[in-house]
């Protein structure tokens, strides 16, 4: 696995899990996270396993989510072939 491969956006996670995005969202929204839920979300982006960013002048957060992230809250892939499939140069 390519190391790029490793890291996606919330759409593209959700797409290869075969869950909502909204469900996904539910992870990392702070109005959906409890104290504890909060925590977890802050050591995961400690251990640099996810990462946002806001623009200064932006409302909201861009996130880039881990394959490892993804394993630890949803275990693996519904279908595998989706997950591990990659484009080749031309």
């Amino acid at each position: 696995m390519l190391e790029i491969e490793k890291y996606m956006t919330p759409s593209e996670a959700a797409f290869h899990w075969g869950i909502p995005r909204d469900t996904l969202k539910n992870k990392y929204s702070p109005s959906m996270l409890t104290d504890e839920k909060k925590a977890e979300l802050d050591q995961m982006i400690t251990e640099g396993i996810i990462k946002y960013f806001l623009h200064p002048e932006g409302k909201r957060k861009e996130w880039i989510i881990s394959r490892e992230a993804m394993l630890k809250w949803f275990g693996e892939p519904k279908d595998k072939n989706k997950n591990t499939k990659t484009l080749k140069p031309s």
